[in-house]
C-alpha cells in the first residue's frame, strides 16, 4: 500500500474538507497516449522554437501594442502590501493557551491613511447571498463539463435543491449569520484544517522561498540567519504596534487580523480535531541535526537582540558538538491521528512533555539544515522540495516541527525560505514577512547596534541559550516513529516538483495589451492542461475576503464556457488569429468578473460549504445535490493555483489537491514569471515537469498570438 492509498486517494477537494475516494479509472481514457519521453522532447523543442521567435520580436511587442480592451483593474505588488492572498486554503480559529496575495485583484486597492489595528471597527459583515444567485453561478461553472442533455439533468437536480432542502438549509444559514459577524471563518477552519487527518506536509502546508543566497563561509550563513530572525521579530513588533499599512478596496478597509495570528501559534494534534493555541513568547526554537535549542531573542528590556548577539548564539549551536539527535521531528510529518497517539505517548514522560511544550510555545522555529547536493538546473525545484518536506529521513525532514505556523529554514548551500501552517491564517502574512526581511538583510549593518563587536559584552538577554532534551526512545514511541518514517519517505519520494523561470515576458507586456495579468496566466494554465490531457480541468484559485471582518478567501472557479471556447479556438486548425484573440479577451474578461464577485463574498464554494455545514449542525441529511455529477466533478480541482507577487526572485510552492492534477504557484514579475508546479507520481500521464513545459508553450503561443494579431 502506497502513501496515497493509505490516505484514500485521490485527494478530492469537496468544499467541506478534502475528501479522499477511489476515482474511476475511465476518467483518464482520453488522455494522450504519447510516451513521457517522446512528449517531453516534442514540447521542449516547441518551447525553444516559439521562445526564440518571441524573444526576437520582444521590442516591437512592447513598443507597438494595440489598445485592445479597457483595463479591468490594477494589479498590486506585495511590497509589504497585505492585499494578495495566493492560496485557496483558509481557516481562522485560535484558542487561548489555557483552554491559513490574492490572484491579481480585479478591484483597485488603495493605502489608507490609518495604520492602527484598533481603528478597524467598521469592517463589513460576511453576507449570506441569495441561494438562487449562487446556484445560477454554479450552473455556469459546471456547464463546460457536460453535453447539453446531461447538463439539463444537472439543471433539474439544482432546481429541485433550490425548491426543497436547499431552501431549508439557506434559512438555517441566515439564522446563523444573525448570531455571528462572520459565519464562515471558524467553520471553514475547523472543517478544512483542524479535522483534516492527512499529514500537514505537502497535503496542506505551502512554502515561500527567499531568493537564492550565497554563503561563502559558515559566518555568512549564520549572519543571514541572524538577520532573518531579527527581521521577523521586528515585523512582529510592527504588527503588535498597529504599524502595518491598512489598505482599502472601493473605500472599504481590508482586515489585517490574520497578521496577529502567526507568531507564537501552534497546531496541536488531537483525536478527530486538532486545536490551535497562541503564546506570547520571548524565544525561538533552533533545530540543528535534529537537536532542539531554546534561544532567547529579546533583552531583559523587551528589545529584540542585536544581530551580533543572535549570531553568537547560533554559532554556539553549530559548535556544540552534539551528535545527531533522535528524529522526533518526523512525528509532525505523519497523519494527524498517528501524531496524536505518538504525542500522547511522548508526553507521558515529564522531560519529553516539558520539551514539547517549550517547542510549541516558541515564536517560531529556525531549522539550520545540513547541506544537500543540488543537480544543475534543479535549484528551484530542490529548494521547493526541501522547504515542503525536507527530503526524507536521510536528509532534513527530522529537522522540522510542522505544527508551528512559521518555520524559518536555512541551508548552508544558500537555500532559504519559510514553511507555513495554514490553519491560523492564509499565506499572505508569511509572504509579507519574507518581503520585509529580504528588503532589509541586504544592508550589511542591518540589526547591528554597534560597529565594534567588542562593545557588546555578554548577551543582555534575561535567559541563556538552552539545550532541550528528550528521554531515550522506548519501544512504544519507536513504533510510532517507524510509522512516521514510512509516511515522510513516501511523501518525499512520490511528490514531484518543477520550478522554473519563464523569461520571455511578464506583467508589463500583458498589461500593455490592457489585459489583467492574472486572468491571462489562468488561461495559460488551462490551455496547457488541455493540450497535455485533451480535456478541460476543474481549476481554482483564491480571491481574498479581507473586505470582511476576519475574512479569509473564496474560490474563483476559473473553468467556464468562455475558457472552454478559448482553448478550443487555440487548438483548432480552422480558427483565425482574430477569433482566437477575441476568445482570449472574452475569457479573461469573464475571469475578472468572477474575481470581482468572489472578492465581494458572492462566490459559489463558500456558500455551498455553509449549506453543507448547516445540514451537519442541524442533523439533517445531506441533499442529493451534493452527490451529483456536476458538484463532484466541479469540486475535484485538478489545477490548484496560487499567486505570490513580489519583485524578488522568490516564489511559493504548494502540493496538489488530488493525484489526477497539479499544484501551480507563480510569481508574476514585470519582465518574467516564476512557476512552481507539483504533482504526485502515481498516474504516468500526470507529470509536473511536462506540465511545466506545456505552460511555457502556452505562454509563448499566446504571446505569438498577440504579436501576430498586432501585425495584421
Amino acid at each position: 500500500m502506497d502513501l496515497l492509498q493509505l490516505y484514500s486517494n485521490p485527494m478530492q477537494c469537496n468544499i467541506n474538507a478534502r475528501k479522499y475516494s477511489k476515482q474511476d479509472a475511465g476518467n483518464q481514457s482520453n488522455v494522450a497516449e504519447l510516451s513521457l519521453k517522446t512528449k517531453s522532447k516534442k514540447e521542449i523543442r516547441l518551447v525553444e522554437i516559439l521562445t526564440n521567435y518571441l524573444k526576437g520580436c520582444a521590442k516591437s511587442l512592447q513598443l507597438h501594442l494595440p489598445q485592445i480592451q479597457n483595463d479591468k483593474g490594477s494589479d498590486v505588488k506585495t511590497e509589504l502590501q497585505p492585499n494578495k492572498t495566493p492560496m485557496a486554503i483558509t481557516g481562522d480559529h485560535l484558542t487561548k493557551p489555557d483552554n491559513k496575495a490574492n490572484n491579481g485583484a480585479a478591484e483597485k486597492l488603495e493605502k489608507s491613511s490609518s495604520t492602527n489595528r484598533n481603528v478597524q471597527k467598521n469592517l463589513l459583515k460576511f453576507p449570506v447571498v441569495p441561494l438562487d444567485e449562487t446556484l445560477d453561478r454554479y450552473l455556469d461553472s459546471v456547464q463546460p463539463f457536460f453535453t447539453e442533455k446531461k447538463f439539463q439533468k444537472e439543471q433539474e437536480l439544482t432546481y429541485d435543491f433550490l425548491q426543497s432542502s436547499g431552501l431549508q438549509l439557506q434559512e438555517h444559514l441566515i439564522e446563523a449569520s444573525k448570531r455571528e459577524y462572520n459565519w464562515l471563518t471558524e467553520r471553514w477552519t475547523t472543517a478544512t484544517y483542524l479535522r483534516h487527518r492527512a499529514p500537514l506536509t505537502v497535503f496542506s502546508s505551502p512554502c515561500i522561498t527567499f531568493p537564492k543566497q550565497h554563503f561563502p563561509n559558515i559566518q555568512q550563513f549564520l549572519d543571514f540567519t541572524a538577520k532573518a530572525i531579527y527581521g521577523m521579530c521586528e515585523f512582529k513588533k510592527l504588527v503588535e504596534n498597529g504599524q502595518l499599512p491598512v489598505y482599502t478596496m472601493n473605500g472599504f478597509q481590508l482586515d489585517n487580523s490574520q497578521f496577529h495570528h502567526v507568531f507564537g501559534t501552534v497546531r496541536i494534534p488531537r483525536r478527530s480535531c486538532d486545536i490551535l493555541q497562541q503564546f506570547d513568547s520571548n524565544y525561538v526554537i533552533v533545530i540543528h541535526k535534529n537537536n532542539f535549542y531554546k534561544m532567547p531573542v529579546y533583552t531583559a528590556e523587551k528589545r529584540v537582540l542585536d544581530v551580533y548577539q543572535l549570531r553568537k548564539q547560533l554559532a554556539k549551536v553549530i559548535q556544540s558538538g552534539r551528535p545527531a539527535g533522535p528524529q522526533i521531528g518526523l512525528f509532525t510529518h505523519d497523519t494527524r491521528d498517528n501524531w496524536t497517539e505518538a504525542h500522547e505517548m511522548l508526553c507521558r514522560q515529564e522531560i519529553n512533555a516539558k520539551t514539547v511544550q517549550c517547542i510549541e510555545k516558541a515564536l517560531f522555529t529556525v531549522s539550520l539544515d545540513e547541506p544537500v547536493e543540488v543537480p544543475a538546473g534543479q535549484e528551484r525545484s530542490m529548494l521547493a522540495a526541501q522547504l515542503l518536506h525536507g527530503g526524507g529521513i536521510h536528509s532534513n525532514s527530522a529537522n522540522r516541527w510542522m505544527d508551528k505556523t512559521l518555520q524559518l529554514i536555512v541551508n548552508p548551500n544558500g537555500m532559504a525560505g519559510i514553511c507555513y501552517e495554514l490553519a491560523p491564517a492564509d499565506p499572505q502574512p508569511a509572504a509579507t514577512i519574507m518581503d520585509y526581511v529580504q528588503r532589509h538583510i541586504c544592508n550589511p549593518k542591518y540589526g547591528q547596534e554597534f560597529s565594534d563587536p567588542s562593545d557588546y559584552g555578554e548577551t543582555s538577554s534575561s535567559e541563556e541559550l538552552a539545550e532541550l532534551q528528550f528521554a531515550e526512545i522506548n519501544d512504544c514511541i519507536d513504533f510510532w516513529l517507524m510509522a512516521a518514517k514510512r509516511s515522510i519517505n513516501l511523501i518525499s519520494r512520490q511528490l514531484r516538483m518543477s520550478a522554473f523561470q519563464f523569461d520571455c515576458y511578464g506583467r508589463s507586456v500583458i498589461k500593455s495589451h490592457k489585459m489583467p495579468p492574472d486572468s491571462y496566466i489562468q488561461m495559460a494554465l488551462q490551455l496547457a492542461f488541455y493540450r497535455r490531457h485533451k480535456e478541460l480541468p476543474a481549476q481554482q484559485e483564491a480571491a481574498h475576503l479581507r473586505i470582511f471582518s476576519s475574512g479569509r478567501n473564496e474560490i474563483i472557479r476559473t473553468t467556464s464556457n468562455e475558457s472552454l471556447n478559448f482553448v478550443r479556438a487555440m487548438v483548432s486548425k480552422r480558427a483565425t488569429h482574430r477569433s482566437r484573440l477575441l476568445a482570449l479577451l472574452a475569457a479573461v474578461e469573464y475571469h475578472q468578473e468572477l474575481t470581482k464577485m468572489a472578492m465581494r463574498g458572492c462566490g459559489v464554494d463558500r456558500h455551498l460549504f455553509g449549506l453543507k455545514q448547516m445540514a451537519r449542525e442541524n442533523a439533517e441529511p445531506l441533499p442529493k445535490f451534493f452527490y451529483s455529477d456536476g458538484y463532484q466533478r466541479s469540486t475535484n480541482f485538478r489545477i490548484v493555483s496560487a499567486q505570490l507577487t513580489t519583485s524578488h526572485d522568490a516564489f511559493m510552492a504548494n502540493g496538489p489537491l488530488n493525484s489526477e492534477g497539479y499544484g501551480c504557484s507563480y510569481n508574476l514579475r514585470e519582465d518574467d514569471i516564476i512557476f512552481a508546479v507539483s504533482a504526485w507520481q502515481r498516474d504516468p500521464h500526470i507529470c509536473a515537469e511536462l506540465y511545466g513545459y506545456a505552460i511555457e508553450s502556452a505562454l509563448v503561443e499566446m504571446g505569438e498570438l498577440i504579436l501576430a494579431t498586432n501585425r495584421r
